[in-house]
């Protein structure tokens, strides 16, 4: 009787319960000889990863201490695709039956993955339903009869950021690692704690919260909305007194310094916000610093993430005008229409106030409606 090999790949960015649930409900199905787990380099159906190739292995290795986890990809420091493996795999065992489990997420797009004719010959192919169901499942695969936990890396990821519990989702040993690496943000709730003031973290944590809840609506990633949301005012924790010499000190490239610091110098926060978020959190990716830096007087041609938190901050639950409320309705159900109402309100406001308005609110609002 031929070997069976069953393969388990994934980007595991974290490895959850769920994971171990569809992995161990696929072995009981097919008793096979071997286990290999392959965490990705590269998903090719991730833009990103929040954790290093590296640091994924790790929590593999620790979410799955019975297998075999294959370091294949992390040699290859490359995108790998499915069929790459599995010809390898073949090639190293000819007289092996190889079977291979995914996710229902990823067994509906089987058709878009890289050459699934061939796939569908080097494997047999196994999924179990894991709510929500989208999409249909191939009828090429065979379906593991078990209820999966409703689980999500990217949820996880996103809990993990806001200090959230997860005990319940994530293997403890891995949760462990992921705290002791400071993995997905989980510092950053407690030093935001010891640089803003207790409303100011409040407002913070509530932009971040509403973030998250509306990326589905904004098609934006959950963890970039609450990471945004998280740190766009870090830049309050300087008092407004000095923000324009911490500007100057740290040669921040800010339009109208002069004018901004004499007559509305609370506004430089912003552009602070970035610079440390940039430089004392560690943050590197570009769509969410310059949504920190437009969160308050806006830019043109901002994205999704940018309008996002633009509208957030405007109406996050904490804020108590009348219109917040009305506004968070409309944010979930008509982005463009959410985003096009909170700028015309800080327009309204600021005129209110019969003081010099920085220009760019105006810009933005005629580039959008001439």
């Amino acid at each position: 009787m031929s070997a069976r090999i069953l393969v388990f790949g994934g980007s595991f960015d974290p490895p959850h319960k769920g994971h171990q649930a569809l992995l161990k409900a696929a072995e009981e199905k097919i008793h096979p000889d071997r286990v290999i787990v392959i965490p990705a380099y590269h998903s090719p159906w991730k833009r990103n990863s929040s954790a290093l190739p590296e640091q994924r292995f790790q929590m593999a290795k620790l979410a799955f201490p019975d297998a075999e986890i294959s370091p294949l990809e992390m040699r290859s420091r490359r995108r790998v695709y499915a069929v790459e493996i599995l010809r390898r795999l073949k090639k190293e065992n000819p007289d092996a039956e190889i079977h291979f489990v995914i996710g229902s997420d990823l067994a509906v797009r089987f058709d878009e993955w890289k050459n699934p004719w061939e796939l569908r010959k080097l494997a047999r192919w196994w999924t179990a339903i894991r709510p929500p169901k989208n999409g249909k499942i191939p009828a090429s695969f065979n379906l593991i009869s078990r209820a999966m936990p409703e689980i999500s890396s990217t949820d996880l990821r996103t809990r993990l950021l806001m200090g959230e519990e997860v005990s319940g989702k994530m293997d403890s040993r891995v949760l462990e690692w992921i705290n002791q690496e400071g993995l997905y943000g989980v510092s950053i709730l407690s030093k935001l704690k010891k640089i803003l003031k207790p409303e100011r973290l409040l407002h913070s944590i509530s932009v971040a919260r509403l973030s998250r809840n509306l990326s589905s609506v904004w098609r934006v990633d959950s963890f970039e909305a609450a990471l945004a949301g998280l740190l766009h005012d870090a830049g309050r924790s300087i008092p407004v007194s000095e923000m324009k010499s911490y500007c100057q000190k740290r040669r921040l490239r800010i339009p109208l310094l002069r004018e901004v610091s004499a007559y509305q110098p609370i506004l430089l926060h912003a552009y602070i916000s970035e610079d440390i978020s940039r430089r004392i959190f560690g943050i590197k990716n570009e769509d969410i610093l310059k949504a920190i830096r437009h969160h308050t007087l806006g830019a043109f041609a901002m994205g999704n993430l940018e309008r996002l938190i633009y509208v957030c901050d405007t109406c996050s639950e904490d804020r108590n005008y009348s219109e917040a409320a009305q506004l968070r309705e409309l944010a979930a159900r008509d982005p463009q229409e959410a985003f096009l109402e909170c700028l015309n309100g800080k327009i309204r406001h600021a005129l209110s106030l019969r003081g010099w308005i920085h220009p760019f609110p105006i810009q933005v609002w005629n580039s959008l409606i001439l």
